[in-house]
């Protein structure tokens, strides 16, 4: 992780989602298989804002090193935007 990206994940460059919405089904959105996903402390998943990146991955080892501190939830089955209008 580089030291210049923001761990203030309330500001940019994160955009957050409640894994609420995030684990809805909805029309347009891309259904991701099985994934360890970074939650923040109020139950949003994380993307990163300049590609929509989904701080999430496979492997769970991965997501502990990229985002320390948070805590590390395994999602079978997520929803998720692929344009920026469709964030909330």
């Amino acid at each position: 992780m580089s030291d210049s990206i923001s761990t203030d994940y309330d500001k940019a460059p994160w955009i957050k989602m409640p894994v609420a919405e995030l684990t809805t089904p909805t029309p347009g959105r891309l259904c991701m298989g099985p994934r360890y996903w970074a939650v923040t402390p109020d139950n949003c998943v994380l993307f990163y804002k300049a590609h929509y990146s989904p701080q999430c991955n496979v492997n769970e080892e991965i997501v502990h090193r990229v985002r320390p501190g948070l805590e590390v939830r395994h999602i079978p089955m997520a929803f998720v935007p692929h344009r920026c209008s469709d964030f909330s």
